[in-house]
C-alpha cells in the first residue's frame, strides 16, 4: 500500500534549467531599465533623499547617545529642527534676494533711461569701427521687449516648474527622513535577498561600499566648511573682493575632486588681474601672481593633508580617473552625476575587486593591497583594521549593556 506520507524532495520546487535563468535574468534587466526610464523623475529625489540621510545619520546617532530615545523618535526630532532651520533660511534671506531684484531692476531703468536721453547723432569708437548710439537703443529696446513677452508667455510654465520643485524638494525631504528612520530595515531587506551561503560576503560589500559614500559625503561636508572659512581668511587677508563668495565658491567646489581646484585657482586669478587687491599696494600682474602662488600652496596642502585626514582613503582615486568620471558623469546625470563620480567610480572599484578575487579563487577581504598577496601578508594595515574593529565592537557592548538594550544597531556600525 503507498504511503500518503510526502518526502521532502517531492515538496520542493524543481529548480530552473540554465536557459530558463538567463531569459528571466534578461527580461528582469530590461524591465527595470524600462522603469528607470519611466520613472527617472524620481531618480532625483531618491538619490539626493539618499545623500541627506548619509549626512544626518550620525547626527541622529549622537542625538540618540544624549537623549536616549529610540530611532524614530530621535530622527523624527532631528529632521523637525532642520526642517525649521531651513524655514527660518528662507524667512531671513527672502527680503535679501528680493532687495537685490528690484536693485538690479533699478539699474536696468536708469540705464535704459541713460540710453533714451542719449542723442541718436552720437557715435562711440570701438576698434576704429564708428557705431550710432541709435543702433545701440534700438537693439537693447529690442532685446528687452522680447525678453518680457517671454516672460508673459512662459509664466505659466514658471509657475508650474516652481511647484514641481517645491513638491520635489518636501518628497526628498520625506525620502530622506524614512531612509534615516528605517535604515536599518532597509539593510536586512537587502541582506535578505542575498543567499545564505553568500551573505557574509555581502555584509562585508555592503560594509566597504557603506564606508565609501559614509567617508565621501560625511567628510566632504565637513571638508568645504573648513574650506570655506581658511580660504575666506585667505581672500580677506590678500584683498580680493567678496572675499566670503569667493570662500563659498571654494567650499562648494570641493564636492568635485581634482577639477575643483582648478577651477576656484582659474576663477580668483583672473579676479585678481581684473580688480586688483583692495588694500595692497600692488600692480594687477603682481597681485595675480601673488594669488597663483597662494592657490597652488593651499591646493597642495588640501591634497596632501586636509583631505588624507578628512575624508580618508576610502575615496582615494587617481586625478585622471577622477577626471574621466567626472565626464561620464556629467553626460550621464548632469550636475548629479558630477558629483556623485568619485564615490561611484570608489564603488565599482571595491566591486571590481570583488569580482576579480573570486574568478581566480583568491580571498577578497580585508580589503587591502593586492587580493593575490595572502590574507597574512597584506600588512599591518589589516591588523590595524581588524584591531579598529574589535574595540568599537567593544565600546559598543558596553554602551549597549549600559543603555540595557536587547540587540546592536547595525546602522551605526562604520
Amino acid at each position: 500500500m503507498a504511503s500518503n506520507a510526502t518526502t521532502p524532495d517531492a515538496d520542493r520546487s524543481p529548480p530552473w534549467p540554465p536557459v530558463t535563468k538567463v531569459i528571466v535574468a534578461v527580461f528582469l534587466l530590461i524591465l527595470f531599465g524600462v522603469a528607470l526610464f519611466v520613472f527617472r523623475l524620481v531618480i532625483v529625489p531618491l538619490v539626493v533623499g539618499t545623500i541627506l540621510a548619509y549626512i544626518f545619520r550620525p547626527v541622529v546617532r549622537a542625538f540618540r547617545r544624549v537623549t536616549r530615545l529610540t530611532r524614530p523618535v530621535a530622527a523624527a526630532l532631528v529632521y523637525l529642527i532642520l526642517l525649521a532651520l531651513v524655514i527660518l533660511a528662507v524667512v531671513l534671506l527672502t527680503p535679501v534676494v528680493v532687495s537685490q531684484l528690484v536693485s538690479l531692476q533699478q539699474e536696468v531703468v536708469g540705464f535704459m533711461r541713460t540710453l533714451n536721453e542719449t542723442g541718436p547723432d552720437t557715435t562711440i569708437t570701438v576698434m576704429d569701427f564708428e557705431i550710432g548710439m541709435d543702433l545701440v537703443v534700438g537693439e537693447v529696446n529690442t532685446t528687452l521687449l522680447e525678453f518680457a513677452r517671454s516672460l508673459a508667455a512662459g509664466s505659466l510654465t514658471l509657475i508650474r516648474n516652481v511647484a514641481e520643485i517645491i513638491l520635489l524638494t518636501v518628497f526628498t525631504f520625506l525620502i530622506s527622513f524614512y531612509i534615516t528612520r528605517d535604515a536599518e530595515k532597509f539593510i536586512q531587506l537587502i541582506e535578505d535577498l542575498v543567499p545564505l551561503s553568500h551573505r557574509r560576503d555581502a555584509q562585508r560589500l555592503l560594509r566597504e561600499i557603506d564606508n565609501v559614500w559614509s567617508a565621501f559625503f560625511r567628510g566632504q561636508v565637513i571638508l568645504s566648511l573648513v574650506v570655506t572659512i581658511l580660504l575666506t581668511g585667505l581672500s580677506a587677508a590678500l584683498g580680493l573682493p567678496h572675499p566670503l563668495l569667493i570662500g563659498l565658491l571654494g567650499g562648494m567646489l570641493e564636492f568635485l575632486p581634482s577639477i575643483g581646484h582648478f577651477i576656484w585657482g582659474a576663477t580668483v586669478t583672473a579676479i585678481a588681474l581684473v580688480e586688483g587687491s583692495t588694500h595692497l599696494p600692488l600692480t594687477n600682474v603682481t597681485f595675480a601672481l601673488i594669488v597663483f602662488g597662494a592657490y597652488v600652496v593651499f591646493t597642495q596642502a588640501d591634497i596632501n593633508f586636509l583631505i588624507p585626514h578628512i575624508i580618508g582613503k576610502h575615496v582615494d582615486l587617481h586625478p585622471m580617473v577622477v577626471i574621466v568620471g567626472i565626464i561620464v558623469g556629467a553626460i550621464a546625470g548632469g550636475v548629479l552625476g558630477v558629483v556623485l563620480a568619485a564615490p561611484t567610480i570608489a564603488s565599482l572599484r571595491v566591486v571590481g575587486r570583488y569580482i576579480y578575487a573570486k574568478l581566480f579563487g583568491m580571498n577578497p577581504f580585508p580589503m587591502v593591497g593586492p587580493p593575490s598577496i595572502p590574507w597574512d601578508q597584506r600588512g599591518d594595515v589589516a591588523r590595524r583594521r581588524a584591531a579598529s574593529e574589535s574595540r568599537a565592537r567593544a565600546r559598543r557592548s558596553k554602551v549597549l549593556r549600559t543603555r540595557g538594550d536587547s540587540m546592536p544597531d547595525l546602522t551605526d556600525e562604520e
